[in-house]
């Protein structure tokens, strides 16, 4: 099966032309169809999928939680991919810290330190099991 731009797109709550229409597009945090303005930009001008209004707040919560938690030991290893500081320092850029700060976007509790490349790949699956065992069974196909 191939997908279109529009429907790979979604996969990852990217921009779509389904989601624009004309100035405007509707935020995927709260569904509130807003004006292109009030969106930031990413990688390429791509609009965000979320509105700035909804990314401030998610900004807030992840400074609440990282002023409760303690960083990771040095030692620390992924969760998910299993590998230490020194083999993913590079995955977040040059100027981010080698671990993210994960936590559940429905209750906003604090779940634990990823890597960028594995809280990346979960935050495209949208943190849906779902998605995940279906991405599993398509790799394993």
């Amino acid at each position: 099966m191939v997908l279109t731009i529009d429907q790979q797109a979604n996969l990852f709550g990217w921009e779509s032309l389904s989601q624009v229409v004309g100035d405007s597009k509707v935020c995927t945090k709260c569904g509130t169809e807003k004006s292109l303005s009030e969106y930031g930009t990413v990688n390429g001008g791509l609009k965000r999928p979320e509105c700035r209004k909804c990314m401030n707040e998610m900004v807030a919560i992840r400074n609440k939680l990282r002023a409760t938690v303690s960083e990771p030991p040095e030692d620390y290893c992924c969760p998910i991919c299993n590998k230490t500081s020194d083999q993913v320092k590079d995955y977040g850029g040059k100027l981010n810290r080698p671990w993210v700060l994960d936590h559940c976007h429905k209750s906003n509790e604090f779940r634990g330190w990823l890597c960028h490349r594995c809280n990346r790949a979960l935050g495209g699956f949208s943190d849906d099991v779902d998605y995940l065992k279906r991405a599993i069974q398509y790799l394993q196909a």
